[in-house]
């Protein structure tokens, strides 16, 4: 045979081959499948068929992002409330219920939950009968003091007006200072002790002005319902408070 014919019946064959191999293919040929084995198909995206993280208006993009509960507002106060605290403090740094001062170190809740400006928490308090204990009387315009359950001391004092009342329920004593002054109301006070809020509401001195004298007009609502929420005490009787009673020690506040 000539080579000429040989190469194209080579040829013939090579063609014929894949003329076989693609009648064997398009019936699902195990044979020739097996040669050409398939991909599986991709696996979707993680994500896929659930809402994106940052497409949703709820959702916090910081917090998605660390994969961690962001820590509640009152964690951080609480935190802050314990790097400012400052039993020593000499300037006004409190705000108080007569307004009182420019800056006001921090702001938390009363240990009671309260229904209102003035109204009771729903809490029941229990005295102790260890250490202090201070008891306020709205009614009466009255504060005793309490020493190993027993009565040691008891003032008149004024409390809130009924537009501004003095917050009803249980608290403890907080930070405290010397003086403070507010030009909103051309007043200021010595001896302030905090019960309320971190320096919103407070114990103090009779009011006084810039050079720290009493105001006399102030001094004679003594026993009347005369502040902006704190309670105001003779000069002596603030004095004492700030002297004595220390950090954390109950407060009691009712009708």
């Amino acid at each position: 045979m000539m080579p000429g014919k040989i190469k194209g019946l080579a040829i013939f064959l090579f063609a014929l081959q894949g003329l076989l191999a693609l009648f064997w293919l398009s019936r699902g040929s195990p044979t020739v499948l097996s040669r050409f084995p398939s991909l599986p198909p991709p696996s979707p995206p993680a994500w896929e068929g659930a809402l994106h993280p940052l497409s949703s208006p709820d959702t916090q993009p910081t917090a998605m992002a660390i994969g961690k509960e962001l820590p509640s507002a009152e964690t951080t106060a609480e935190s802050a409330k314990s790097s400012v605290h400052n039993p020593t403090n000499k300037t006004g740094t409190s705000r108080g219920g007569e307004g009182v001062v420019a800056r006001k170190e921090i702001r938390t809740g009363g240990r009671g939950e309260e229904a209102g400006p003035g109204e009771s928490p729903v809490q029941a308090f229990v005295p102790p009968k260890k250490g202090y204990w201070i008891e306020v009387l709205v009614g009466s315009q009255k504060m005793r003091i309490y020493q190993e359950g027993q009565l040691k001391k008891e003032w008149v004092v004024s409390t809130g007006t009924p537009d501004k009342p003095t917050p009803l329920g249980v608290f403890a004593i907080q930070n405290r200072g010397e003086w403070f002054y507010n030009p909103k109301y051309n007043q200021g006070a010595k001896w302030w002790v905090s019960f309320k809020d971190w320096g919103v509401y407070l114990f103090h001195s009779l009011p006084m002005d810039r050079d720290q004298r009493i105001i006399p007009e102030e001094a004679l609502k003594l026993g009347t319902p005369a502040s902006h929420g704190c309670v105001r005490l003779e000069v002596d009787n603030a004095k004492w408070i700030y002297d004595h009673i220390p950090q954390g020690t109950p407060v009691y506040i009712h009708e």
